[in-house]
Formats: structure tokens, sequence, C-alpha cells
């Protein structure tokens, strides 16, 4: 049997002898390209400090997130380089790296592809193969890997790192864990809410007890749970995810509370404005008070969520006065055709094409802090984990999460800034709309004064560098996992090659 990207072929082969069957797996895993010049220029001068910060990057989000950390790093002359996955290979997912000009810093794309099962031993493999070839070719330097936040990335590339060579590893974005309000479970899943129970529930986000839930999003909680297992220095965004680690049973002393590098991320945009604005592309939104809307996260494109988001989605256009521009992305598409609703919306978007926009996935970033920062946008509807972050620094919009829980629950109880709608049914999206529109802070929110909760822009990243610096100056190795290490009894050499 063949899968449809080429990555492993497999077929079942009879042994009537002995009535068994086997298995036959032949790996067609693509090779990973190696930049010479780039890792070259990245290990020349590294006399002073023989460490060497890898910043890894994988996906959209780590583009943006990872790219501040690099500035940072060549202003403080920091060894540094950037590993690749190749993920997201193509021009739209991979333009970020331009956008933030991390080409000449690559030193290898591991050309990644496949589904879920068949990216994560991918990953495994490749990461650990190529931290064994800078092993072999770069022997005096000691390479320290940062991976960010909870993506696939996270979890399997620090799982390579830790059984391919025995060290650990930095995590930008530690600690994330996700948590719901109680009153969730009041909801009754046909409930059509009246005012009263919608009041009691947006309070009750901001007042009650919260419960962890680690079941979602999928995979990233399980991906944030075995990077931290791997992980030596946690850059925690606020101490909720500090406290998290703790509880867990990581060592204080290794947990750095620094903010969100996103923060960072925002500020370059600012600074730089795209190469064309999103008002040329989408004239449209240049009139009126839009809603902005980007659905992806697996457990949201099981049928009864999807339906109910779509649901309440064309309620909102057809009942209600709103403006919205839903943001496709690959795997909206694809559960959009599975359902049988996207002709459904391409047909609602001719009949209302004064205020139903759908859109292609912006490809720069600088496009999406533009529209933020416009005044054209009241409203961002999103599943997003970053999203959540990034629109704090946004006082223009309010933020919405369509899920049952939040790993950025210290968005909404601290920083007053977000809030749950879960995708029960169709009527709850509509109906909190409207209430907040209607509104907006009499509910103990803070939607235009929310608190910068990440940190200062500019400072973030300066400080994870900072950090960093400090321990790629110290002479000891410092990146093993070892107790008599931690416990400060002596320091050695990993000369023991066991792997």
């Amino acid at each position: 049997m063949k899968n449809d990207n080429n990555i492993i072929n497999y077929k079942i082969q009879d042994d009537i002898a002995n009535n068994n069957k086997k298995i036959n797996i032949e790996k067609l895993f693509l090779p990973i390209t190696i930049y010479q010049n780039n890792l070259s220029s990245a290990f020349y001068d590294t006399k002073d400090i023989k460490k060497v910060l890898a910043i890894v990057i994988g996906t959209k989000p780590d583009f943006y997130k990872q790219a501040p950390l690099l500035l940072e790093a060549k202003k403080e002359k920091l060894p540094s380089c950037i590993i690749s996955t190749g993920q997201h290979y193509d021009d739209l997912l991979g333009h970020g790296i331009k956008e933030f000009n991390l080409t000449d810093s690559i030193v290898c794309d591991l050309n990644i592809r496949g589904d879920l099962m068949e990216k994560s031993a991918d990953l495994i493999l490749k990461f650990g193969y190529f931290g064994r070839y800078l092993k072999e070719h770069y022997s005096k330097n000691h390479i320290l890997p940062i991976v960010h936040g909870d993506t696939l990335v996270a979890g399997m590339a620090t799982l390579s790192w830790v059984f391919g060579l025995g060290q650990k590893v930095a995590q930008n974005e530690a600690g994330l864990r996700s948590m719901s309000p109680k009153i969730i479970k009041e909801i009754k899943i046909n409930q059509n809410p009246d005012k009263k129970f919608l009041e009691r529930f947006l309070m009750e986000q901001l007042t009650s007890d919260w419960f962890l839930t680690r079941e979602e999003p999928f995979p990233e909680q399980i991906d944030t749970w075995v990077c931290s297992a791997g992980t030596k220095f946690f850059f925690a965004p606020t101490e909720l995810n500090k406290n998290n680690l703790i509880r867990e049973g990581y060592p204080e002393e290794d947990i750095h509370t620094v903010g969100n590098s996103v923060v960072d991320a925002i500020n370059l945009r600012r600074n730089n404005k795209p190469i064309k604005s999103i008002f040329e592309i989408y004239p449209n939104l240049d009139s009126g008070n839009w809603i902005r809307m980007d659905i992806h996260r697996r457990e949201n494109l099981t049928h009864h969520r999807f339906n109910s988001i779509i649901g309440g989605l064309i309620d909102i256009i057809t009942q209600t006065e709103f403006k919205v521009i839903l943001i496709l992305l690959n795997a909206t598409i694809s559960a959009l055709h599975k359902f049988n609703l996207f002709s459904k919306l391409k047909q609602l978007e001719e009949q209302y094409h004064d205020k139903f926009i759908i859109s292609n996935l912006w490809k720069e970033y600088g496009n999406v802090v533009e529209f933020l920062d416009s005044g054209k946008c009241w409203a961002e509807i999103t599943d997003s984990g970053s999203m959540q972050e990034e629109l704090l620094y946004f006082p223009k919009v309010c933020s919405f999460t369509m899920r049952l829980n939040t790993d950025r629950p210290e968005t909404i109880f601290n920083a007053r800034g977000n809030l749950l709608i879960p995708p029960i049914n169709r009527n709850w999206m509509k109906q909190i709309i409207s209430l907040i529109y209607e509104k907006r802070e009499n509910y103990g929110y803070r939607f235009t004064k929310k608190e910068h909760i990440y940190g200062k822009p500019g400072e973030v990243s300066k400080n994870i560098i900072k950090i960093l610096k400090k321990e790629f100056e110290d002479n000891n190795n410092n990146f093993f996992p070892w107790l008599h290490q931690r416990f400060s009894y002596w320091q050695e050499k990993n000369e023991f090659d066991y792997l």
C-alpha cells in the first residue's frame, strides 16, 4: 500500500505455511539538505564561546516567534544558526522565512513530509542524524537547540536530541497547559442559552475556578509535555506557565519567566510595512467593522463541532449586521469539503458579498498586524493558541476563542482580554458576539485596555538571549540530564558514547 505523500510504502505478504502475515515497510524519506556555506559561517568563529544556539523552526508561528531570537543572538555575538524542518515548504506557508530574513542563517532543511505519524518518525530520525553529523564534524562545539511552544517539532525534535545525543534542549514558550472554567460542565448540548445564563458564563470565566483539561489541543498538549521532559532551559511566558512546570517537578532554577517573543515579532512588523496592503488585496475591508475568523484545530474539525461553528457563522451573516472575513487554512478547506459545506459558504459569499469574504491564508504576517491595527477589525474569532497571545497587543480588537478549553487561560482571567465561546451548538457564537458588541466592557473584560502580560516589545528575546549567553560563557557542559550535575556535585565531559 502506498500513501499519498510518498513517504512510506508498505505491503502485506502472506506466510501461508505458518498462517502469518508480514508487513514490509520501505522508507522513502527525503534526504536532509545541508547548506554548507551557512553552516561553516555559523561555526566559523566560536573560539571564545564554544557553544552554538540552534534555533529550530518548522511551522508558520515558529518563523515569527523564533526570528527575534536570531536577531538578538546576532546582536550579542552569540554563535547561532537555524535548523529548518521544511514542513511548511510552499510559498504561502513558508513565506515567513523570507519575511523575517531567516534564509541566510538556515544550516539545513530536514525536508519533513507526511501525515502526523510520518512526520513524527521523520523528525525523530532526521533531527538526531543531523545532530550526530554536527557532533562528528564540529566536535569542539556543543550545540543547544531551542524549540518553540507546543508544536510537533518541539515534541519530536526534543525527543530525538535527548535519545540521539543524550543532551537536553531549551524551550521558548514553555509550560503551556490547557484549562477550562468549571461552568463549562453545566452546559447542555442542545441548550439555547438565555441572556441570564450567557452573562453568568461570561463573568464566571473571570471569577470561578479553572481545571486542567489536557486532552486538547491535539497533538499540541502531548508535544509540550514530551518537550518539557527533554528540556533544560525553560522560557515561560508567565508565572502561570512557570507554576505548571514546578508542579510537575521541573527544577525552579531551570525555569525563567520572560514573556512571549510574539510581542517582539509584532513590533518588528509594525516597523516594517507589508509589501502590499491588505486593503489593496481586499478593498471591501476598508469599509465597515469586520470580524476576522480562522478555525483549524483538529478537535474543531470533528463533525458536531465543525457544523456548530459553521452554523454559527451562517447565523451571524444572515441574522445580524456583522461583517466577517473567514480565513481558510488547509485543514479548514478539507473539513468544508468533507462535510459538504464549501459550496454553501461560496453561495453565501455571493449572496452577501458586501459583508462576507472567504479568504485564503494571508501570506504575510505583516498583513495580519496591519489589519488588526487598522481599526477596521473589531473582533477575531479563532481557535489558534498564538492568536490569543497576539490579540492582547491589539487594543482595537476583541478576542473570542472558539474552544472548550484554552492553553492560554491567562489571557482570560489575568489579562481579561479574551473569552471562550464553546462550540457546543450553533446558538452560542451569535449570541455571545452580539452581547459583547453591545456592552463591551460591562462584564468585567478589558478588551480595549488589555493587560500586556507577555512583556514589553523588544525586551523578551533580549532576556532569553541574555540568559543563554551567560550559560554559554560557563565552561561546564550544562546541556546534560544528570542529577550529579543538577546537585552541583561535579562536572565532567560526557565521553561515554553509550547511545
